[in-house]
Formats: structure tokens, C-alpha cells, sequence
């Protein structure tokens, strides 16, 4: 984790601004500041992250500059909790970035995965990722941005996702608009089968977020889906939601 450039000439503009008497002062001051905006900042991986079971258990994958794919440890514990739930589904990954939900869905046995995101140089890597572990043919890639998407695809009688993983970026997460993510978690549940057909007897949905740890989602709007499980992950939370019965 760390700050950007553009983080650090805010830093500046506000130090200029203190008035303090000592130096005692300006160093807990400063260390204020930086705690504040650490905490703020999204926590970012370099490198590779791995799949962790199935048939391209192991696998490396890309992981595009800037993002913050859901670890091992957070993918483990979901799919422990999806268990059979993820055979022969459908899947779409929304704000996709390495692809890693996805993949790890196809490795687990998922039918197809769908990736959303807006990034060029996030389709990229995307792109080499799913012909390193060998999904071409299960996968579709949409570069465009996820509102755009949903707001088309849900209208759309026909389409339909089992399970929908959402890892937005954490400026989304605002807690005086809220309206932005409402959207999205709305358009995304008009996705799930049991959300299309009330009467669907079969699987009828999960949608999965990852937000930030201190941002409630039981403060939304969530009808018709509900959550089943928030799970915890040092800054990071990660919410099961399904549709009501």
C-alpha cells in the first residue's frame, strides 16, 4: 500500500498551511495526517497472485498496475462457502481486473465467466491470464464501464448470471452519495435467475462483494437480495448477498 503522487502534493499544500510552535507539534501532526491517509488509501499487491484449488490449481496470474485483486485467503474462505453451489454456473465478474474470481470459478468448475472492466491495460492482462490457465473459449471480455454494462444487460429477458462478483473501486463506496453503488448492486441483482423469474425453483442467485471493512452494506437498499455473510479480512470485507425468498 502506498500513496500516489497526486497524494503527496495535497500532503504538502496542507502542511503549508499549519500554524505550529514547535517541532514536537508538527511531528504529531504529521503523524496524523499519514495515518489518516493510509488508512484511506486501497491496499494494492504487486506481483502475482496464485488460483488456489481446481484444475489450474496453482496458477499465476497478472495482476494489472494499480489494482487490488481479493487474495488467496479471501477467494478460499468464498468458494469454501459456495462449495458445490459454483459447478456448471454462470458467472460474471464485474470491474474484473487480473480476472482471479473468475478463473478461480472456471477452475472450480463454473460452465462460462463473463469479465466487465473498463481498463485497456487491465484487458490486457486479463486477456493473457485467461490464455495462461486455457479458458478461452468459457470467457467473454466486455472493456466497458460496469454501469454501462448492467444498464444494457439487464434488460435483456434472456441473460442471466448465477453468481456475480463485484470488487469496485473504494471510491465508490461513499457514504453520503450512496446512490452510485444502489445502482449497481440493483442492476447487478436483475441479473440473478431468482430475481428474473420469482417462481425459479433451482439456484437462484448469489452476489458477492468486496468493499472496504468499515463501509456497511446493511446500510443500502439491497431488496430484493439480502445478505447471508459478511466475512472480514483485515481492511477488506467481503459480503455474500442472495436473493430473498
Amino acid at each position: 500500500m502506498g500513496l500516489k503522487k497526486k497524494s503527496f502534493k495535497k500532503l504538502r499544500k496542507m502542511r503549508h498551511k499549519w500554524h505550529v510552535d514547535n517541532a514536537k507539534e508538527f511531528e504529531e501532526r504529521e503523524k496524523e495526517l499519514l495515518k489518516k491517509y493510509f488508512q484511506n488509501q486501497e491496499p494494492t499487491i504487486k506481483g502475482n497472485i496464485h488460483i488456489t484449488a481446481g484444475k489450474v490449481k496453482n496458477f499465476a496470474l497478472e495482476i494489472p498496475h494499480g489494482t487490488r485483486p481479493a487474495t488467496s485467503r479471501i477467494r478460499t474462505r468464498v468458494f469454501d462457502i459456495l462449495g458445490q453451489d459454483i459447478y456448471k454456473k454462470r458467472i460474471l465478474d464485474l470491474y474484473a481486473g487480473t480476472g482471479a474470481f473468475g478463473l478461480e470459478s472456471l477452475s472450480r468448475g463454473a460452465s462460462e465467466a463473463v469479465f466487465v472492466d473498463a481498463s485497456k491495460s487491465a484487458e490486457k492482462i486479463l486477456l493473457n491470464n485467461i490464455k495462461k490457465t486455457g479458458f478461452l473459449t468459457e470467457t467473454e471480455i466486455f472493456r466497458e464501464k460496469v454501469t454501462n454494462y448492467l444498464t444494457e444487460t439487464a434488460s435483456d429477458e434472456d441473460e442471466a448470471f448465477d453468481i456475480i462478483f463485484m470488487d469496485p473501486p473504494y471510491k465508490l463506496y461513499n457514504t453520503k452519495d450512496t446512490s452510485k453503488i444502489n445502482q449497481i448492486i440493483d442492476l447487478s441483482g436483475r441479473l440473478l435467475p431468482g430475481v428474473k423469474d420469482s417462481g425459479f425453483e433451482g439456484f437462484k442467485g448469489a452476489l458477492i462483494i468486496k468493499h472496504p471493512r468499515k463501509y456497511d452494506l446493511s446500510g443500502l437498499d439491497l431488496s430484493p437480495l439480502r445478505i447471508l455473510e459478511t466475512l472480514d479480512f483485515g481492511l477488506n470485507s467481503v459480503s455474500i448477498l442472495i436473493v430473498t425468498s
